[in-house]
């Protein structure tokens, strides 16, 4: 399943993840010690995908690799 990595807000430290279909998956944010966190929705595709990562680059790998597809960044403008 192909994943979408959405920015929200204008701080750039927090992004949704939907489906193609726009279903919620979760969401990322960005800590106070620059770590990215993937909070999956209740029940979830992602519930197992690991939730700490260095990099907004290796937890969309991580996505991509649970999910069997692609996760890709929505390069849309922010709020």
């Amino acid at each position: 399943m192909d994943i979408v990595v959405t920015p929200t807000g204008s701080r750039g430290t927090s992004w949704s993840l939907t489906d193609r279909l726009s279903r919620q998956l979760g969401t990322i944010e960005q800590d106070a010690e620059e770590l990215f966190q993937i909070t999956p929705e209740a029940r979830g595709a992602l519930n197992t995908v690991p939730r700490t990562h260095p990099t907004l680059d290796t937890a969309m790998t991580a996505i991509a690799k649970h999910m069997q597809g692609a996760c890709t960044l929505d390069s849309q403008d922010w709020d």
